[in-house]
């Protein structure tokens, strides 16, 4: 009985290392395998698509650069005004227009004026000088002396 059980042990023993030899056997074969295929380690496919990648990008940062500063100097170049300070300005200019205006007519008349003011005047002056020279009859005729005299005077200064 006692070999009946060491004769089991045994076969299954045999069994297991009959087939951890084959496992050993199947190892070796794809151990040489293994060994036979030839890995190349190449980066050139890799280095394209990065090269090409980075190249896009560089033309993609280039073409951003240039759309910001046509940005940049329209803003800059722009001039944004409110709508009440154009209409201000706007109503400045026709007030200063309209008082150019005005004021260019009144320049105009002011000959008119003048004469109709040296009229009036002179009419005034006629009034208070006669009415002085008829309280005081002797002034008028030292007045009318000295009047002759001084277009005599001014006569021979002419003909000089």
């Amino acid at each position: 009985m006692g070999y009946k059980k060491l004769d089991e042990v045994m076969e299954l023993l045999a069994d297991e290392l009959d087939g951890f030899n084959k496992s050993i056997d199947r190892l070796k074969q794809l151990t040489e395998n293994v060994d036979n295929i030839k890995v190349e380690a190449s980066t050139d496919d890799i280095q394209k698509l990065l090269h090409r990648h980075l190249e896009k990008e560089k033309w993609n940062m280039e073409s951003i650069d240039q759309n910001t500063n046509t940005i940049r100097k329209a803003v800059i170049n722009a001039k944004v005004i409110p709508r009440t300070l154009f209409w201000l300005t706007i109503a400045v200019w026709m007030i200063s227009l309209v008082t150019i205006c005005y004021l260019g007519i009144r320049v105009s008349r002011l000959d008119s004026i003048r004469e109709k003011s040296f009229e009036s005047g002179r009419q005034e002056v006629i009034t208070t000088l006669r009415g002085f020279f008829d309280e005081n009859p002797g002034l008028f005729e030292s007045y009318e002396s000295w009047r002759l005299k001084g277009k005599e005077t001014d006569s021979i200064q002419a003909k000089k």
